[in-house]
C-alpha cells in the first residue's frame, strides 16, 4: 500500500502530461543555470557623473538598436533639453552681469514664456519653428557663447552646446535623433533603472541609480550580491557646484561619496571599477579654468596628462588600503567608439577574473 514512485506516476502520465512535466524541468535546469552566471553591476556616482549615458552605450553595443518607437520618445526630450538649455544660458546673462544685446530681447522674451514641462508629454512632433529660429538668432551671437563658456559660474547641462550647433538639423519637420543625439540627452535619474544584457554568455544585470543627494537613501536595495560596481565621477567638474546645492563643489562631493562607497562593507567582496569621465570636457577647461585654482597643490598646468593623474591619485587616496584592487579608466562616455573599448576591457578584466576566481570558468 506505499506510496507510488515518481517515475511510476510518470508512467501512467498522458504523453501531453509527460511533455509538460519535461519542458518544466528544462525551465528550471536553465534558471538554475543562469542563476550561476548572472553578474550584477551596479552603478554609482554622483549627479550629472554620466551613469545613464554609460547605460545608454551598454544597450547600443550589448542590446538591439534604437527602435523607431524610442527614437520618437527621444525626440521629445531632445527638443525639452534643447529649450531648457537655451533658457538657462538667458539666466546666466543675469547671474554673469553680461548684458543682453538689445535686438535680441524679442527671441529672450518669447523662450523664457515657453514652457517645456507644459509641453511635454503632450506629443510634440516638431520643433516649434519659431523657438527654433530664436535660439538659432540668440546662439549666434557671440556674447551668448561667451556666455556658454562661463557655464561653470551656474548650471547649464553639458550636452548644451552640441545641440545648439545641431539645432538646423534636430528642427527639420521629421527629425528622428541620432544615437549620438540619444547618448546626449539628459533626463535626471530618479530611483533605480534596471537593464538586463548578454555578454559572452553570461546575464549581466546593470542597476543604475539617482545621483542626487535625494535619490541616494535608494541605493540601499541594490548593495546585496554585488559582484561588480563601476563608480562613474565627472572630472571636469571640479570647478561646478552642485545642482541641489550651489555651496558645495561637485568634484568634492564626488570624492566624498567615492570614499564612502569604497570603504562600505557591502562592497568589500565586490570588483570595484572607477571611471574618470567627461575628459573630453575635462581636457578643455584645462586652458581656460586652472585646476590649481581649486587645488592648489596641483603642479601640472594645463597638461591634460598631468591633470587627469592628479584627479587619479586624488580618488585613489581617499582609500590607499584598496586603491590597489581598483580598475581605473580614462572615459568619455557620449563617444561610443572610446567606451566600447572600456566597455570591453571591463568586462575582460572584472568579470573574467571574478569568473575564475569563483571556478566558473
Amino acid at each position: 500500500m506505499g506510496c507510488a514512485s515518481s517515475s511510476e506516476m510518470e508512467d501512467h502520465g498522458t504523453p501531453e502530461q509527460r511533455r509538460q512535466n519535461d519542458q518544466i524541468e528544462a525551465e528550471l535546469r536553465k534558471a538554475r543555470s543562469e542563476m550561476k552566471t548572472e553578474l550584477k553591476m551596479l552603478l554609482l556616482g554622483a549627479g550629472e557623473s554620466g551613469k545613464s549615458t554609460l547605460v545608454k552605450q551598454m544597450k547600443l553595443l550589448y542590446a538591439e538598436p534604437y527602435a523607431l518607437s524610442d527614437r520618437e520618445a527621444f525626440k521629445e526630450v531632445v527638443i525639452a533639453n534643447t529649450i531648457q538649455s537655451m533658457q538657462a544660458v538667458i539666466r546666466g546673462f543675469e547671474s554673469l552681469n553680461v548684458s543682453l544685446p538689445s535686438h535680441l530681447l524679442s527671441s529672450v522674451n518669447l523662450l523664457l514664456a515657453y514652457d517645456t514641462d507644459e509641453a511635454s508629454g503632450t506629443g510634440m512632433e516638431d520643433m516649434d519653428p519659431e523657438i527654433a529660429k530664436a535660439m538659432s538668432k540668440i546662439w549666434g551671437e557671440s556674447k551668448t557663447k561667451s556666455v556658454v563658456g562661463m557655464s561653470s559660474q551656474y548650471q547649464l547641462n553639458d550636452s548644451a552646446p552640441y545641440f545648439f550647433d545641431a539645432l538646423e538639423r534636430t528642427a527639420m519637420p521629421g527629425y528622428l535623433p541620432t544615437d549620438d543625439d540619444i547618448l546626449r540627452t539628459r533626463v535626471r535619474s530618479t530611483g533605480i533603472v534596471e537593464a538586463r544584457y548578454r555578454v559572452n554568455g553570461h546575464i549581466l544585470r546593470v542597476f543604475d541609480v539617482g545621483g542626487q543627494r535625494s535619490e541616494r537613501k535608494k541605493w540601499i536595495h541594490c548593495f546585496e550580491n554585488v559582484h561588480v560596481l563601476v563608480f562613474v565621477a565627472a572630472i571636469n567638474e571640479y570647478d561646478q557646484t552642485l545642482w541641489e546645492d550651489e555651496s558645495s563643489n561637485r568634484l568634492e562631493e564626488a570624492m566624498t561619496l567615492f570614499k564612502s562607497t569604497s570603504t562600505s562593507q557591502w562592497f568589500q567582496r565586490s570588483s570595484f571599477v572607477l571611471l574618470l569621465n567627461k575628459i573630453d570636457i575635462f581636457r578643455t577647461k584645462l586652458l581656460t579654468s586652472p585646476l590649481s585654482d581649486y587645488f592648489p597643490e596641483y603642479t601640472g598646468g594645463t597638461s591634460f596628462e598631468a591633470g587627469s593623474a592628479f584627479m587619479r591619485d586624488k580618488f585613489l587616496n581617499v582609500d590607499p588600503a584598496r586603491s590597489r584592487d581598483f580598475y581605473t579608466h580614462l572615459t568619455c562616455a557620449t563617444d561610443s567608439k572610446q567606451t566600447q573599448v572600456v566597455l570591453g576591457a571591463l568586462m575582460d578584466q572584472v568579470v573574467g577574473n571574478m569568473l575564475r576566481d569563483a571556478r566558473m570558468i
